[in-house]
């Protein structure tokens, strides 16, 4: 086919689509996915369950561009907030993309982390941004490169993170510091936006993370805590904010079906007690990943124990060329892995090993392959 395809268009060809059929073939520590065994022990309420207080009606209907009222009350509530200060967004995924459409023209410069979440910086790219991607230190980004930044180049829009917690890190930024770079931003004209999809899983304790207000957006997801199939996420800002993404939402509302779904969990409690049985899950998984590493020799051991989150972030042993042992790895022993250079410029040497997903047999299985790869090259 022949026909010109647009400049967005040719940006998105640079990042592999998900691939979720291909992620459930071999032993793939590259995808961030929930845990399939724990779906079955949320006790899912029905769907159509007028018991909510929406009207039957109403749920196979269209809905407002904020999302179901009845919702976004039930998580104002949650979160300390106003009703016209939150709105509902298909997954974090959308949240990012109406962000983009609304404050991103081409030219503009959006600064991160390096490393950063790979859906960030594909969403920021195929806007048109510039992504300008900083030192990333044990309590967050390094605040004096962030006022040198902004001091030296003209455009910034916002700042993107993962407080709590950092995908690929695991790390955790206090209020503290995250309160100072709003603070930076604020003198510049710049949002800082907060993606929480993770922050519901501490593996170390409570965990505490800057509120909404002024230029601090938040964006949270039911995608690590439920299931990211229900595809229902929702942004927390100041309600002009919330009225100028509602403007530029293109459809008829997050499924009203789905939503119930969500508001049914958060109604009876069923959630929250799903949310404490998650975090003994994946720490026990974390603990268990962390012991296999330290014996497996394919990596430095001085990594940081995640905090929360999916995955480890590791960078492979001096010697090992990454390209080669990721190709080889794949190839010969049909463990995949992703490649730490995608995340961000300085991070070449790193991976990206998730943990989530597969049972500790079959990644003591992968890691002991990566083992004998790691003692062959």
């Amino acid at each position: 086919m022949n026909s010109r395809i647009s400049k967005r268009s040719a940006i998105a060809q640079g990042f592999a689509p998900f691939d979720f059929s291909t992620a459930k073939h071999g032993i793939n520590f590259g995808y961030g996915l929930a845990d399939p065994v724990m779906f079955a022990e949320l006790p899912w309420p029905g769907a159509f369950d007028g018991g909510t207080g929406v009207a039957l009606s109403d749920l196979p209907q269209y809905t407002d561009a904020a999302g179901l009222p009845e919702l976004r009350t039930r998580l104002a509530l949650r979160y300390g907030v106003g009703h016209d200060q939150i709105m509902l967004t298909g997954g974090a995924s959308q949240a990012l993309q109406l962000l983009a459409d609304g404050w991103i023209d081409p030219g503009d410069v959006v600064l991160t982390e390096d490393p950063s979440y790979l859906g960030a910086l594909r969403t920021f790219s195929i806007a048109g941004a510039t992504v300008v991607q900083l030192g990333l230190a044990a309590e967050g980004v390094d605040l004096n490169e962030v006022e040198t930044v902004l001091q030296t180049i003209a455009r910034v829009k916002l700042f993107y993170t993962m407080p709590a917690f950092h995908n690929p890190t695991g790390r955790q930024m206090s209020c503290d510091h995250a309160a100072k770079l709003a603070a930076l931003l604020a003198r510049s004209g710049a949002l800082l936006v907060q993606d929480l999809v993770y922050a519901e899983l501490p593996y170390n304790g409570p965990v505490h993370w800057l509120a909404p207000g002024d230029n601090v957006i938040n964006v949270h997801s039911i995608s690590k805590v439920a299931g990211p199939g229900l595809r229902v996420g929702w942004v927390l800002a100041e309600s002009d904010i919330i009225n100028r993404l509602a403007h530029l939402k293109r459809d008829g509302g997050v499924s009203p079906v789905l939503s119930n779904v969500v508001l049914g969990l958060l109604q009876s409690g069923a959630l929250d007690s799903h949310i404490t049985r998650l975090r003994e899950h994946y720490r026990a998984k974390r603990d268990g990943v962390h012991r296999l590493l330290q014996r497996s020799g394919i990596c430095e051991p001085d990594y940081s124990v995640p905090s929360g989150g999916f995955s480890f972030w590791v960078s492979l042993t001096a010697g090992t060329d990454p390209e080669r042992f990721i190709d080889a790895a794949s190839r010969e022993h049909d463990v995949h892995l992703t490649n730490g250079r995608i995340y961000g410029p300085r991070s070449g040497r790193h991976m990206r090993l998730c943990f989530s997903y597969l049972p500790i047999s079959l990644i003591e299985q992968g890691l002991e392959r990566l083992g004998n790869l790691h003692a062959k090259l």
